[in-house]
């Protein structure tokens, strides 16, 4: 027992660092270009649903997370948000990129497609979400934030000359998780089951690749932390970004996934599916609705033998977006019924239109 909570600890607090280093990232972006590329993003929303939508082509939950941050904030559109949750299978992509790769990239491409259609219609449609909070709120600029022209080493004395319990809190904080990182604590909890799907084959872009863009990602969040003044870190990533978000990403994560464990544990389903093929693809639309990797790897063991069409694998991949919707589920549980809803009835759609013509 105390090994599963650890187990489910450990991707918790994984999952809401990488969220937020992201959010930083976000935040601190707008800041330097003073809200430019937000204003610009937001001239052309076809760009939004497209740009999401490669995103979350990205395999692993990287891109996803990204989208989901710049939904939250205001950034991008509803469509957007939609677009990249239908394109996005989590970390799913790299066990099918290893043991189909051909299928891999005509199912990739197909979820594109179908991404950036809906995205676009949501969008033109004017079908919206209500934020759960004043976006006013979000990625704000004061008007004297980039008027400062301090040099480097100016600024590192002044910030370590008498250093903020923020600053060294924010420091101390990253770096242990980049000694998290570094060190391989940060074990995914499919790692496992990757490696029983994959065998002995290996692909020039793993997860370990994806992981090490994220440490970057998080040193060069750190270093940031020793040059910015203690305004930005205060109203912006203190103020912001860590008391509003990351007491809910991280409750809602653990809670989600100590609940999804102990039902994939107690439930075995694998053999239902294989010999009941007829309640196959609306299991399929069902486990999608799950937010986590894990689950869906059964769909893809089943196609991989022959026991269920490409229609249902397309179904399931089209409703599920691996822990994606995690931090979506903790900012806006009506955004993410509303994605969870609206990509579950298109996967059905979907996956009976393929099933009937023999796809």
């Amino acid at each position: 027992m105390v090994e599963i909570f650890t187990d489910v600890f450990r991707n918790t607090l994984m999952i809401t660092c990488f969220v937020i280093v992201i959010m930083l990232f976000i935040e601190l972006t707008n800041v330097l270009t003073q809200g430019s590329w937000t204003r610009w993003l937001g001239k052309y929303p076809s760009l939004q649903v497209a740009f999401a939508a490669v995103l979350g082509l990205i395999p692993g939950c990287f891109g996803g997370f990204a989208v989901v941050g710049m939904w939250t904030h205001g950034v991008v559109s509803f469509g957007a948000l939609l677009a990249a949750m239908i394109s996005s299978v989590g970390d799913e992509a790299f066990v099918m990129l290893v043991q189909m790769p051909e299928k891999a990239f005509m199912l990739f491409g197909i979820l594109f497609v179908i991404g950036l259609v809906v995205g676009i219609f949501v969008d033109k449609m004017g079908w919206k979400v209500v934020h759960p909070r004043n976006m006013d709120q979000h990625l704000v600029v004061h008007k004297h934030e980039h008027t400062a022209n301090k040099h480097f080493l100016q600024s590192l004395k002044e910030n370590f000359k008498n250093p903020s319990f923020t600053r060294i809190l924010l420091i101390t904080g990253l770096g242990l998780f980049i000694f998290g990182m570094s060190t391989g604590f940060f074990g995914h909890e499919g790692d496992s089951a990757h490696e029983a799907a994959t065998g002995n084959l290996t692909f020039p872009i793993d997860e370990a690749w994806f992981n090490s863009i994220f440490l970057i990602m998080a040193i060069l969040m750190m270093v940031t932390f020793f040059f910015v003044d203690d305004h930005f870190l205060e109203e912006h990533l203190w103020k912001h970004i860590i008391r509003q978000h990351v007491p809910k990403i991280f409750l809602w994560t653990f809670g989600a996934l100590t609940l999804i464990h102990f039902l994939m544990h107690s439930v075995e389903m694998t053999n239902w599916v294989a010999h009941n093929q007829l309640w196959v693809l609306l299991l399929a639309v069902l486990i999608g609705f799950i937010p986590e990797s894990g689950p869906h790897l059964v769909f893809i063991s089943l196609f991989l033998s022959g026991q269920i069409p490409f229609s249902i694998l397309l179904a399931n991949s089209i409703t599920q977006d691996g822990h994606s919707t995690l931090p979506l589920l903790a900012e806006s549980k009506r955004g993410f019924l509303s994605v969870k809803v609206i990509n579950g009835i298109l996967g059905l759609l979907a996956g009976t239109v393929g099933y009937i013509l023999g796809f």
